[in-house]
């Protein structure tokens, strides 16, 4: 297709300009203009009613996207297991060249070409391309800015995600102060524990001096209580010897008593 050179804006797509010299170009001296701003451009082809809806419904579901994005990230993982399975291959086989050759073969290209026109491909003369292309234009502005609005709100979350981990690792911090402090107090009431115990051991050994001191005079007891005992078996043993005695002088008392009595009869008392 034969591409002429020229400015093509919306003057030149007028009725009344078409033809002139100039006409094309939207020259100044034709048209009498002194700039048309593209925003004041009228359009004869309005917006596909389809388009309109489809633009507003990716703008109306920014915010809801970000809310499926989740459920989409995992359905993608659920896939991408068993699309890593089917790319198992050598990299011949990734590789172009081996399928090409690195080579164009021109009369395989040739013989399906043709250079008939298709009569079923419908026309659009270059005011009406022009128009369209501006309009998709200005689509694909809206969808650029919502697609840009989507990141924002995606950088938004991951500044929420990364001040929630801030606090994750604040707290995280004063966790391990509070356990800090809660092995210093153990420490501590060990050491309590400690001197205690060694109070209770100083203790012990005082009670274990006393009890030896006991022991001592107990053991020096011992003697003294065998002496007396011995002397007491002695006393006993006096007694029972003068108590023997005793008993003699009764028998000798007696036996004089008995022969005098005897001596009396004999003599004729």
């Amino acid at each position: 297709m034969v591409t002429k050179k020229g400015t093509v804006t919306g003057a030149n797509l007028e009725k009344t300009n078409r033809g002139k010299k100039g006409g094309l170009t939207g020259s100044k001296r034709v048209t009498g203009e002194t700039k048309t701003p593209i925003a004041d451009i009228s359009l004869d082809s309005p917006t596909p009613p389809n388009v309109v809806e489809k633009l507003q419904e990716i703008g109306n579901g920014a915010v809801s996207a970000i809310e499926n994005g989740a459920n989409a990230i995992s359905t993608v993982q659920r896939y991408t297991s068993q699309i890593g399975d089917a790319i198992k291959s050598t990299d011949t086989d990734r590789n172009p060249l081996a399928v090409t050759d690195g080579k164009v073969n021109s009369s395989e290209i040739l013989a399906s070409a043709s250079a008939e026109i298709d009569s079923n491909v419908p026309q659009l003369d270059n005011a009406t391309a022009t128009q369209r292309n501006i309009i998709i234009a200005r689509q694909r502005n809206y969808v650029g800015v919502a697609i840009q609005n989507t990141k924002l709100k995606q950088d938004l979350a991951t500044l929420d995600l990364e001040q929630q981990r801030l606090i994750g690792l604040l707290i995280d911090g004063k966790t391990a102060h509070v356990t800090n402090e809660k092995k210093a107090v153990l420490y501590r009431r060990a050491e309590v524990g400690r001197d205690t115990e060694l109070s209770k051991l100083e203790q012990d050994r005082e009670l274990l001096v006393q009890q030896q001191i006991r022991t001592e005079g107990t053991q020096n007891q011992t003697g003294l209580i065998r002496e007396q005992e011995v002397l007491k078996v002695a006393k006993i043993r006096e007694e029972i010897e003068r108590q023997g005695y005793e008993i003699q002088n009764i028998q000798y008392e007696k036996e004089r008593i008995r022969q005098e009595t005897e001596g009396k009869f004999t003599a004729g008392f």
